[in-house]
């Protein structure tokens, strides 16, 4: 069963993108998260895809500890210079089937669980 539940903090306001496709336009918004495990603090790209999740996410700004319920993706394309493929692992949240909860600011020099 592929599921994620990461608790993080983000390291970015969230980013907005609205992609046109096959005559419709599609929004995404993209979290930034540092999850931290011991010594090591390791970053996460999120991508939004469910209008729940989306509408909590635009609220939050740099330095709000998240918890995020989703699934781990992969994307790939082909670069249109090079023609080379590029490709990319995520957290999704799809509508219904994910979770973003704010968990209030993290203190300054926290660390996330």
């Amino acid at each position: 069963m592929n599921r994620v539940n990461l608790t993080g903090k983000l390291v970015d306001d969230p980013k907005i993108r609205t992609l046109d496709f096959r005559g419709a336009s599609t929004t995404i918004v993209s979290l930034w998260i540092e999850a931290q495990s011991g010594e090591r603090a390791d970053r996460f790209t999120v991508e939004i895809f469910c209008p729940r999740a989306q509408e909590a996410a635009k609220s939050m700004r740099k330095g709000v500890l998240v918890e995020v319920l989703g699934v781990l993706r992969h994307d790939r394309w082909k670069d249109k210079g090079g023609g080379r493929w590029i490709g990319k692992v995520f957290v999704a949240i799809d509508p219904a089937e994910g979770k973003l909860t704010s968990l209030g600011m993290a203190e300054a020099g926290s660390e996330a669980a």
